[in-house]
């Protein structure tokens, strides 16, 4: 078994201040002060840090949970009384992470205490010390998050609402690994109309009792503001519980029963393993509006289709009448170069029948074939 080296992070959190007979304050735990611990046990396998701190100095907080986690032990923090500002940002440096049942926490947004700002301030000061504060804000949400993995913009309203939270709700939340309780009496009560159980039967009956009562005592003395789950009914009449108490249901919360629930405007609910997988919204069908606009797109695209059918058509009617006028042109030529050919000087004129010929050429025939291609 290896050897348990216990810190105690009893006062605020500090670098430690002379007093006015210039010894150190006894009250204040400071990043000094845990490395010359850590030095003096180097070694322990396990260090132990009990705290019961109302906070203070941030930087001093942050350096003091560095130290911890880089020391190549194993951290277990306990909570004793006060785990409140950045004593829990210490208290995260834990592997294992207790809270005694009467234990408190609390987590609010850094800020400057009014007695630090007794000193001249010009306005470009006042926004470098607001924008210090907003990153160290975002550092420390952050940390919050990734170490409990609860909810970002949940931590985020219990900051700024400076929250207290009971030991429970330091589990709820993620920010503990359980609670150290004493043995609890009624698991060894047993009851006359209870002999005629097995003693298996018997101790699942006191496991379960035993449950009951955590869960009655852990309500009772929750610090974390109180509000209803939202309950819904699908279009089968089945119940949705979801564990928040406004809003609508969104991806990744948590949510029972596990199964697939469509509900009354269609969407499509998939809770697996406690928590919304997934939401897929009914497809939307066009109302009044937009099927009037379609019909009238459909019967403008029908009145077009018919203008270029009536166009095709009547381009089809003068193509047809262009090959036909191209045909007699084109005998007309032959005709003309037929006759070009056979032509002959007028004296050979044989007046014949009293009609106007050239060498058998109906002269009055061309003049008739050329009128008639004119026109």
């Amino acid at each position: 078994m290896g050897k348990k080296a216990i810190l105690k992070v009893y006062g605020d959190i500090g670098e430690s201040v002379p007093d006015m007979f210039f010894m150190e304050g006894p009250d204040t735990v400071s990043a000094k002060q845990v490395s010359e611990f850590l030095d003096q046990n180097q070694d322990a396998d396990e260090i132990i840090v009990k705290i019961n701190s109302r906070g203070g100095d941030v930087q001093e907080g942050w350096a003091i949970h560095d130290l911890l986690i880089n020391s190549g032990k194993k951290i277990s923090t306990i909570g004793e009384g006060k785990v409140y500002s950045i004593a829990t940002i210490i208290f995260l440096a834990g592997e294992e992470r207790s809270m005694m049942q009467n234990a408190d926490g609390l987590i609010h947004n850094p800020f400057i205490p009014e007695y630090t700002l007794a000193d001249k301030y010009e306005s470009t000061d006042l926004l470098k010390i607001a924008e210090s504060l907003a990153q160290e804000e975002e550092k420390i949400l952050d940390f919050y998050a990734l170490r409990t993995g609860t909810d970002k913009a949940k931590l985020a309203t219990y900051m700024k609402d400076e929250t207290k939270l009971s030991a429970n709700d330091m589990l709820t939340l993620g920010f503990a690994t359980k609670i150290l309780e004493p043995v609890k009496a009624y698991a060894f009560y047993k009851l006359k109309n209870l002999t005629i159980m097995k003693e298996t039967e018997e101790k699942a009956f006191f496991e379960r009792l035993g449950t009951l009562l955590d869960s009655k005592i852990a309500k009772a003395f929750s610090r974390l503001p109180e509000g209803k789950n939202i309950e819904l009914t699908d279009t089968s009449g089945n119940t949705l519980t979801v564990d928040k108490p406004e809003g609508d249901p969104a991806v990744g919360d948590k949510a029972s029963p596990d199964g697939t629930f469509v509900m009354d405007n269609g969407d499509t609910i998939i809770v697996t393993n406690g928590m919304i997988e997934s939401i897929t919204p009914q497809e939307a069908e066009p109302g009044d509006g937009e099927l009037e606009k379609a019909q009238a797109e459909i019967q403008r695209l029908k009145d077009e289709l018919a203008a270029a059918t009536a166009k095709v058509a009547e381009v089809e009617t003068e193509k047809v009448a262009f090959a036909k006028k191209e045909k007699e042109a084109s005998d007309l030529i032959t005709e003309l170069r037929n006759l070009k050919n056979s032509w002959k000087p007028e004296g050979r004129a044989s007046g014949e029948g009293g009609q106007n010929k050239v060498d058998g050429i109906d002269l009055d025939r061309v003049k008739e074939i050329i009128k008639n291609s004119k026109s």
